[in-house]
């Protein structure tokens, strides 16, 4: 994925009940995501994930950004 026009970063979140996972992952924009879900280069990551669990993606925008130096 990293390699993907338009990602940002992604990271894992897992519940302290260890029931669910959040991939947390930042594209540039919705038509880079969009074009992420439609490459053939990104369809292992998208299969292997789908084997391990079901998962509902949803888009989001940021809302309020904090930073802590």
């Amino acid at each position: 994925m990293k390699h993907l026009p338009g990602f940002i970063s992604a990271s894992i979140h897992k519940s302290l009940d260890g029931t669910k996972v959040i991939n947390y992952a930042q594209w540039r924009s919705q038509d880079d995501f969009a074009a992420m879900r439609d490459n053939p280069k990104a369809q292992p990551h998208m299969k292997a994930a789908a084997a391990l669990a079901s998962f509902e993606p949803i888009v989001c925008e940021v809302g309020t950004l904090w930073m802590w130096v």
